[in-house]
Parts: C-alpha cells; sequence; structure tokens
C-alpha cells in the first residue's frame, strides 16, 4: 500500500472524501489546474538548477542574509525522481506497512549546520503573507502540513533536515503596476516556517485503542494477525519488533499493559520479544515460560 503526500492530505482534511475516492473512486468536486502557477514552478526550477550546476547561491539568500545554496548532493537524475509526481522521495512509515511518498520542489543546504533546507514554491497574489504561518483556513494549513510532510520524508531518509523550513512566494501584487501591457510583475519572498513531523505517524495509524491522557505513554503498532501476505492486509515485520523493543527501553522499567484486538499471538508475541531481550541472549526458552505462564493464569 502507498499514500502520496496529497492523498494523505485528503484523508487528514476529510476522511469521506478520501474512502470515496480511494474505495470508490468518486472523486471530490475539483479546480482548475493553475497553469500560470505551474509556469512559475518550472522557472524557477530551472532558475535555481543553473545555480546549482555553479555551486553558487540564489540572490534571494544574500537577500535574507542566509548561509543557504541549493543542494548538490544528490544526482540530476535523482533529483528529478524527487520533483517528479509519480514517483517522488519515498518511505516506508515507522508504525505501518504504509509506503508514503511526495513530490518536492527543490532542495537547499544551510552550510552553516550542513543540513536539508525543506521548501515549496508559491506563486500567488495577497497582500497577506502571514496568512501562511497564522491562517487557519484549510488551504494555509495544508501549506504548512505540506512542508511538515516533505521534512518527514528525508528524516525517514536519513537525511539531517533543518527545522525551519521556507515558502519561496511571488506574489504579483505590486502597487507599482498600474496596466498589464503584456506582463505581470512579481515580487519573490521568503516566507520561514517552523516544522513539526511529531503529528504525521500517527496521522497513518487508524488506532481506537489509543488512550486519550497526557501522563500515559503509548505506542500504537499497525500490522494484521497474519503469517503470509495478503492485498490489503499488513504482514508484521521486524521493524514492528524493533520499535517495540525501542519503546519498551525508553520507559526504563515499571509496568507496561500491552495489548491487540483479540490479545492471544500478537500481544503475547511483543510481549515474548520484549521479555527475551530482558533476559539477555540465550534465555528465549525461559522468555517463553514466562509469558505461557502467565497466558495460563
Amino acid at each position: 500500500m502507498e499514500i502520496s503526500r496529497s492523498k494523505w492530505d485528503n484523508f487528514i482534511k476529510c476522511p469521506l472524501c478520501f474512502y470515496l475516492k480511494e474505495k470508490h473512486n468518486i472523486n471530490p468536486p475539483s479546480t482548475p489546474r493553475f497553469t500560470i502557477n505551474m509556469r512559475v514552478d518550472s522557472l524557477l526550477k530551472e532558475e535555481f538548477d543553473e545555480l546549482r550546476a555553479k555551486g553558487e547561491p540564489h540572490p534571494i539568500f544574500k537577500e535574507y542574509n542566509l548561509n543557504f545554496v541549493p543542494y548538490n548532493g544528490i544526482s540530476p537524475e535523482t533529483l528529478k525522481k524527487y520533483r517528479y509526481n509519480r514517483s517522488g522521495v519515498r518511505a516506508i512509515s515507522k508504525k505501518t506497512d504504509i509506503e508514503i511518498y511526495g513530490a518536492l520542489d527543490d532542495l537547499w543546504l544551510n552550510k552553516d549546520t550542513d543540513e536539508i533546507v525543506v521548501l515549496d514554491y508559491k506563486a500567488t497574489s495577497t497582500k497577506n503573507l502571514e496568512d501562511y504561518t497564522t491562517s487557519e483556513k484549510h488551504y494555509h494549513v495544508g501549506y504548512r502540513r505540506q512542508l511538515d510532510f516533505y521534512a518527514y520524508l528525508l528524516k525517514l531518509n536519513d537525511f539531517k533536515v533543518h527545522d525551519t523550513g521556507y515558502w519561496l512566494i511571488c506574489n504579483a501584487t505590486d502597487g507599482e503596476q498600474k496596466t498589464f501591457n503584456k506582463k505581470v510583475n512579481f515580487k519573490t519572498t521568503l516566507l520561514s516556517y517552523k516544522l513539526n513531523t511529531d503529528y504525521i505517524e500517527d496521522s497513518l495509524v487508524d488506532d481506537p485503542l489509543r488512550i486519550d491522557e497526557s501522563d500515559c505513554t503509548q505506542l500504537v503498532l499497525c500490522f494484521d494477525d497474519i503469517a503470509s501476505p495478503k492485498d490489503e492486509w499488513i504482514m508484521p515485520k521486524e521493524r514492528h519488533v524493533r520499535t517495540a523493543l525501542e519503546f519498551a527501553d525508553e520507559l526504563g522499567g515499571g509496568s507496561l499493559l500491552i495489548h491487540c484486538h483479540a490479545g492471544i499471538s500478537r500481544s503475547s508475541g511483543i510481549a515474548l520479544a520484549i521479555i527475551a531481550k530482558g533476559l539477555g541472549p540465550g534465555k528465549e526458552k525461559q522468555a517463553l515460560k514466562s509469558v505461557s505462564k502467565k497466558k495460563t493464569a
């Protein structure tokens, strides 16, 4: 199973719309394609690619006193793949077997921290650029989720990601332009946003068993009780066990409640792994006896 950034965003905005589209191919109402925006996007990519090949910063970086350059740590072919809607940057989420992906506009490098800078190009005509960071209108919230999602994808691909993302906004609101005269003047602005990727994994998991308590530390893993692959079912994987073991280690002792839908195989399997790791290598039989004894009791 795979979910693109736009499909994930559709699910966040309207789970019913997502279900109708993915299960019954019923599309929600759509808007016309913004061809001018697409052309601005294309020109910006060409502009930054020229500077990337030269290893030079863009003038807007100097304008905002940022020690950035277009990132050239990947091949042009890889960058092209990252930008393509049907490929993009891909990763397997930590709590599910869902492959998530998204197409980036570009990647920059913060030379001061040696971190990847997440960004998105936007072409618009507005007098209120602060809406990008403060407005609760669904499309502004969606712009913020977009940067968060890209940052998370890159982190899953072992990139070191800067904690601030940016929109490069080409704004057609120019008070000095009084007539069209076969052109539209754009003012370019860099707008920063403090990234937040903490919520993305949980947004991918349907977890009705999660307890909504602030003082309760929880881990929800999503996989089915199967031993061989089945369509639309999630196979248990080694990384599920590793995640559970890491979670138990972080707790550092105390009581741990492990449960699943039936309380028969998945919960006891995870419990066995945690107990066996705690007892140490060679004590697997002792761990199995401990789990069997508790289940019988």
